[in-house]
């Protein structure tokens, strides 16, 4: 699922499609590149600021330290592929 780098909101679109370029429509950057998580992933990270929400800190920060872990890992995917 594709996402804003900045904010990480999923509510992004095409702005140019000659020109690739996007527009993040909750913080409003705008940028040729765009992350592409994993649904997984993406779904972890509504749970982290649902429960940072409802004041559930301690299972928020536990919830984004796994999350936290399993991004490095694909970051390091990504660099292997040339990304």
């Amino acid at each position: 699922m594709k996402a804003c780098p900045k904010c990480g909101s999923t509510n992004i679109a095409i702005k140019l499609p000659q020109t690739n370029l996007w527009v993040c429509k909750k913080c409003g950057w705008e940028g040729t590149v765009i992350v592409d998580f994993p649904d997984e992933s993406l779904k972890k990270m509504k749970e982290i600021e649902k429960a940072e929400k409802l004041g559930k800190k301690a299972e928020a920060i536990k919830k984004k330290e796994r999350l936290e872990k399993k991004m490095k890992k694909l970051e390091k995917k990504m660099r292997r592929l040339g990304y």
